[in-house]
């Protein structure tokens, strides 16, 4: 049985405290033992005829680190991927929606909200997202 938006959305209102609910994006804030915080947003959009299930979470502006340094931590991740989205870098992750497991999404999901923090204390030392 495949996974469907509809299952994402009922899954993550009875889970978590959302932040953000709308038909195709919704966003929570995890807060850490250390009092840091991040922000992730999950969001649906179709490619190739496919649902997918985009995973992201800002962690620092243009100015806070050279590109080429994130090009190299970049390659070090161990899920995510470092992109540019306006002026603010974010840790994206892109799953098929009809592939995802609802396990697999509480991973990919915490996940991500980690490797961005952590990427953030480590290049801005704040937490501003």
């Amino acid at each position: 049985m495949s996974t469907t938006w509809s299952a994402v959305q009922a899954h993550m209102r009875g889970k978590y405290k959302l932040q953000d609910d709308t038909p195709d994006m919704m966003s929570m804030v995890w807060v850490y033992d250390d009092d840091r915080s991040q922000k992730i947003i999950v969001r649906r959009f179709r490619s190739a005829d496919r649902d997918l299930v985009e995973f992201k979470s800002a962690f620092a502006r243009r100015a806070d680190v050279e590109p080429e340094t994130l090009l190299v931590e970049n390659s070090r991740l161990p899920i995510a991927t470092v992109a540019l989205s306006g002026d603010v870098y974010i840790a994206i992750y892109n799953a098929l929606l009809d592939h995802l497991h609802l396990d697999d999404f509480d991973f990919l999901l915490s996940r991500v909200a980690g490797v961005a923090d952590t990427l953030e204390e480590k290049f801005v030392r704040r937490d501003d997202f």
